[in-house]
């Protein structure tokens, strides 16, 4: 017979911890104990969060499918007969929280009427959902954790944003600027040197003409930021793309050099949804889920010992609170820099830089006040 090594109580029962007793399994009429039957679902003391769903529709379907994302810092707000209640912003998987609760008059849901649950929409957006103001019906439901429950679940609200292409009309003399796709002129029309254009357009591919100078555009789920217009660019041979997805295992590295066949300074890599409060790390992953982002706000680099071609990035902004920053982007062949742009940034959702520019040495990427640019979708061709 084995003996008890050591004992424990639990109310009035002795147990033996290894081994079985003389009186055989202790534990098995205790069962009930650790796993007990509810039996009076009377009373409702706790709480649950009902949510609204935001999402980029990156294909502008009204449709949350494949592909689309998560929208980080959209503010939503719940009312009642046109009475403000409570607001809330999006968390990084898109999921604005309301508390409700039968028997806690302090949270925002605390009885069983209709609500309305609303979307406030950033500027450049639009609802692809239909869905801006939803309104629900909050039901007793006796027994459940709150008490309360909805009679119907909230639809997912999806946001798209507006496409256009934005640039500088750089060349030395005033000229007319045409914007052509398949042949047509879309708009036209004539710039002085320095002047900046922004034409809204849908998804596609465009040329932008003036004089002898035809440059090419391809828009995409992002608006199109070109840069600087001097020149004519169109797409060669297929660019590379880095997307820092097969980086970062801890969430969080430097980047080092020679990943992609490039250097890199004072760039790190991160996961887009690392921290609770990255709007704009999470927003601005436009593939994967790990972005790059210029350390503390300071300047940072990328280069190559050998000429490459930087082709287009999507950019973003890290937080809301520096909405309409602007990115620097220095072009550098060998000590020579060649071109320097300035890009608008959201902290909502990313902007494609295109700028197509070949046979360079170096990129210096900086914010006009210190502010990270979140970066992904680096698409280079580099030489083999």
């Amino acid at each position: 017979m084995l003996r008890c090594h050591k004992n424990f109580k639990i109310g009035p029962l002795a147990a033996c911890l290894f081994g079985v007793c003389s009186s055989g399994p202790v534990f098995s009429q205790t069962d009930s104990f650790f796993y007990p039957l509810r039996t009076d679902w009377s009373r409702s003391t706790g709480e649950t969060n009902l949510s609204i769903f935001v999402f980029n529709d990156l294909n502008g379907n009204g449709i949350y499918d494949l592909g689309d994302r998560a929208l980080s810092g959209i503010a939503t707000g719940l009312s009642q007969s046109g009475t403000p209640i409570s607001i809330s912003h999006t968390n990084v998987a898109g999921f604005a929280n309301y508390a409700a609760s039968s028997s806690r008059a302090s949270v925002p849901i605390s009885g069983a009427r209709p609500y309305d649950f609303e979307v406030f929409i950033p500027p450049g957006w639009r609802v692809s959902t239909g869905n801006k103001v939803q309104t629900r019906e909050i039901i007793p439901v006796e027994g459940s954790n709150a008490g309360l429950g909805m009679a119907e679940m909230l639809h997912p609200v999806g946001l798209e944003r507006y496409k256009f292409i934005r640039g500088t009309f750089g060349l030395e003399a005033p000229g007319l600027l045409q914007l052509v796709q398949n042949g047509v002129i879309i708009a036209e029309t004539e710039f002085a040197p320095d002047s900046e254009f922004l034409w809204p357009v849908d998804p596609g591919v465009y040329e932008l003409i003036s004089g002898d100078i035809r440059r090419e555009v391809r828009v995409g789920a992002y608006p199109v930021d070109i840069g600087t217009l001097a020149t004519s660019h169109s797409f060669g041979i297929e660019p590379r793309v880095i997307n820092f997805d097969n980086m970062a295992p801890s969430g969080l590295q430097k980047t080092p050099n020679g990943y992609g066949g490039l250097d890199w300074f004072n760039l790190n890599i991160i996961a887009s949804a690392k921290l609770a409060d990255d709007i704009g790390y999470a927003n601005g992953a436009s593939s994967g889920y790990n972005v790059l982002y210029t350390s503390s706000g300071h300047p940072g680099w990328i280069g190559a010992n050998a000429p490459f071609d930087f082709i287009d990035i999507n950019l973003t902004v890290a937080w809301p609170q520096a909405e309409g920053e602007q990115a620097v982007f220095s072009f550098y062949h060998g000590e020579d820099m060649v071109l320097q742009d300035q890009i608008g940034l959201s902290a909502f959702g990313p902007i494609t830089y295109q700028p197509l520019i070949s046979g360079i040495t170096r990129v210096e990427i900086s914010t006009r006040h210190n502010w990270q640019v979140v970066i992904d979708d680096l698409r280079v061709i580099t030489t083999p």
